[in-house]
């Protein structure tokens, strides 16, 4: 049977961060608590079934243990990745704007024009 869980004396900012956090992730804010409390308990498990090994260890037979990326790190793994594209230069679009054909035409056109190797 399901339980309920009340969490009382919430600050009123840690309250907005969460309601904006529910709001980008398309979930009423009991939905984010849910996807928040189930995410913590899925590491938790997975943190018992495969601890770290003592750095030590690791480092005697040449492995790493599980580390958190620095977001510096993912940035730059995501630069690397994206050097050389067209990432970054698309415009940013609402989603009425998304969902217009006549738009999606228009862009498909600059590109297709940016793209296009007339002959002289």
């Amino acid at each position: 049977m399901p339980v309920t869980l009340t969490i009382k004396n919430v600050p009123d900012k840690l309250a907005e961060q969460l309601r904006a956090l529910a709001a980008a992730h398309h979930r009423s804010l009991q939905g984010e608590l849910m996807a928040i409390v189930e995410a913590v308990a899925r590491n938790e498990d997975s943190a018992k079934a495969h601890p770290p090994l003592p750095p030590a260890l690791a480092a005697s037979h040449g492995l790493e243990g599980p580390q958190a990326a620095s977001s510096d790190d993912l940035l730059d793994q995501l630069d690397s990745i994206v050097t050389g594209s067209q990432w970054g230069q698309a415009p940013i679009l609402t989603r009425s704007q998304a969902h217009d054909r006549a738009l999606s035409r228009e862009f498909d056109y600059q590109l297709q024009e940016e793209q296009a190797q007339y002959k002289p």
